[in-house]
């Protein structure tokens, strides 16, 4: 998709993330007007009162830059605004924020590519490591050939395999099936690649009827033994973590407890996994 409208970047000062949006700019040929948010605080000052409610922040409470304003359209944070100048809305459903500072960036997740996106979707994973930036890329089993090819190209510093749950939840969970194959082959690159975790993380989502659930201890125990019917080992490490919680009481450690005892009755090692920034 080819954008040639009129644009208006907010920056920040020595924003590597900056940086490469600025240069994907000039590589297209596309004019722009940046603002810096301290040098431009007037500029900058205007548009934040105008957009608030758009903008989201941080852990810390800080603005991820840069910002993208494009008429009535507003991105925010360089994966979502090159999803969108690459794609329009068709990578919004696997390209989304990131709280991840110092030189890393997270919120892509490979498995929710549609079809017909995988090469922009790598393209943004190209661009982002090309600008030096440590990619955590999130995967849940499916579409194992598209991670192969991310993996292989070097563009991901850490890798999450997320098993959301026993196959027959992930078309409400995921959105989309999981096969035996995928999940095998998913696993089996987690394997190989060095900084790879894979975990079950208990998050809310919203069941058949609608409203908020989350995994039960039975259906993490359910989804451990889905993994080692795949690839044959019980000594594979595989931790449970307290996911998203939504409008859901947030899980403390010892609530995962229960599922880890589940999940030991397929894979001994399983443990409780912490919560980290990256």
């Amino acid at each position: 998709m080819e954008v040639h409208v009129s644009i208006t970047l907010y920056t920040a000062p020595n924003c590597s993330r900056c940086s490469i949006l600025k240069e994907f700019l000039a590589s297209r040929g596309q004019t722009y007007t940046a603002f810096d948010f301290q040098a431009d605080k007037d500029a900058f000052n205007t548009f934040y009162r105008a957009h608030r409610a758009k903008l989201h922040r941080d852990a810390d409470n800080s603005l991820e830059f840069p910002i993208y304003e494009s008429g009535d359209v507003v991105r925010q944070g360089i994966g979502e605004i090159l999803a969108f100048l690459l794609a329009g809305e068709g990578l919004s459903g696997c390209v989304g924020t990131t709280g991840l500072l110092h030189g890393w960036i997270s919120g892509i997740n490979i498995s929710a590519c549609p079809a017909g996106q995988e090469e922009n979707l790598l393209n943004i994973l190209r661009l982002l490591a090309k600008g030096g930036l440590k990619v955590v890329l999130d995967a849940d089993g499916r579409r194992p050939d598209l991670l192969e090819k991310a993996l292989g190209e070097g563009l991901v510093t850490r890798l999450l395999l997320n098993i959301l749950g026993p196959a027959e939840l992930y078309p409400v969970i995921a959105g989309g099936p999981l096969t035996p194959g995928d999940l095998k082959k998913s696993v089996t690159l987690a394997r190989g690649f060095k900084e790879a975790v894979i975990r079950i993380p208990v998050a809310a989502y919203k069941g058949a009827d609608g409203a908020e659930t989350r995994l039960t201890p039975a259906e993490a125990g359910a989804a451990a033994e889905m993994i080692f019917q795949a690839v044959g080992d019980r000594m594979l490490p595989c931790f449970v973590e307290a996911g998203a919680a939504g409008g859901l009481p947030k899980l403390v450690d010892t609530e995962l407890l229960p599922y880890r005892s589940k999940m030991r009755n397929a894979l001994p090692k399983a443990d409780v996994r912490k919560s980290e920034t990256h």
